[in-house]
């Protein structure tokens, strides 16, 4: 994929959905003056100090209802390439990354329709590198450096996730649906046993059943009925 380095810009998604390019491509900046997280949420970032990248592509091979699908893939890369530097790295659903219970990276995905097809999809990733405090309403942020102590080379980190993202990517393309599935649920925080959770009728515990490749997620309460959920239609307590 070719790599476009920025060093200050409003947001790496935006900027890749206006692009009009047909290729793949990653554009990564130094810093983002209106980086988005899920939603509303907005995402903090020192200026030269974390990784804010984005990935757009074309991926007219998957249907429409299985987009989360690359969520689980681009997940996948990225919790295996924090969890070599720090241990205890999860996947918290729908697209969080999180060191035991803090979290370390988010991600947005932007998608472009052509009728009833995947025309573009960005998928725009902050991950807490080399920032050393945080200020920001956020519950629970943290950074390697908060971790380990030390200070990483961003370019490192962003060529060892996309090294990983793009056989998953390859995994997809040719269908291997069920692979990505299973290993996105062997890397699920939370993923054994019950946890409290909060939906609009209020707090209950549940374990996670799984997820679905449409990014639905089923919890099983103590009594084996089962809920299901969207985004932002439940959270973790």
């Amino acid at each position: 994929m070719e790599i476009i380095h920025l060093t200050d810009i409003p947001s790496t998604n935006d900027y890749l959905l206006g692009l009009h390019t047909e290729q793949d491509v990653v554009a990564v900046s130094d810093y983002q003056s209106h980086g988005k997280g899920m939603g509303s949420n907005r995402w903090e970032s020192e200026a030269g100090k974390n990784l804010l990248f984005s990935i757009l592509l074309h991926p007219t091979w998957l249907p429409v209802n299985r987009q989360y699908l690359l969520s689980m893939a681009e997940a996948l890369a990225l919790q295996g390439t924090l969890d070599a530097v720090i241990p205890d790295v999860t996947i918290k659903w729908p697209n969080d990354i999180y060191w035991q219970d803090k979290k370390i990276s988010g991600t947005r995905i932007d998608v472009n329709l052509y009728g009833s097809m995947l025309a573009d999809v960005v998928i725009g990733t902050g991950i807490n590198i080399n920032q050393r405090e945080f200020h920001s309403d956020a519950p629970n942020p943290v950074s390697l450096y908060q971790i380990t102590g030390r200070e990483y080379d961003r370019n490192v980190i962003l060529h060892d996730i996309l090294s990983r993202f793009e056989p998953l990517l390859k995994q997809l393309e040719h269908g291997k649906y069920a692979d990505i599935v299973s290993l996105y649920h062997q890397h699920l925080y939370h993923r054994d046993g019950m946890h409290p959770y909060e939906d609009d009728n209020g707090t209950f515990m549940a374990a996670i059943d799984h997820v679905e490749a449409n990014g639905m997620l089923h919890l099983r309460l103590s009594d084996s009925t089962m809920r299901r959920y969207m985004f932002k239609e439940v959270k973790t307590k």
